[in-house]
């Protein structure tokens, strides 16, 4: 199992879809936690954003890098779909 780190970004994000969705905050969560038992069941991005990978949750998207070196996933934002690559 790898380590990861929440970006504050995220961590704000998380904040906030806490207080508005609790089924949405559990979902994202479980998420984390596979995510950081099997970091490859993710997409890996293009272009801009090259070397970071996304995973869908309903309307939103969680971008997190890998970083094998380490061991480590690095959990970077959460957004809507329509703004999460702009």
């Amino acid at each position: 199992m790898y380590t990861y780190e929440i970006k504050e970004k995220l961590a704000q994000s998380l904040r906030k879809i806490a207080r508005k969705d609790r089924v949405l905050y559990t979902e994202i969560i479980k998420k984390i936690l596979q995510i950081a038992k099997n970091p490859a069941i993710g997409k890996p991005l293009r272009n801009v954003l090259k070397g970071k990978r996304r995973i869908h949750l309903g309307t939103f998207v969680l971008i997190y890098e890998i970083h094998e070196n380490e061991s480590k996933i690095v959990f970077l934002e959460i957004a809507h779909h329509d703004e999460a690559y702009r």
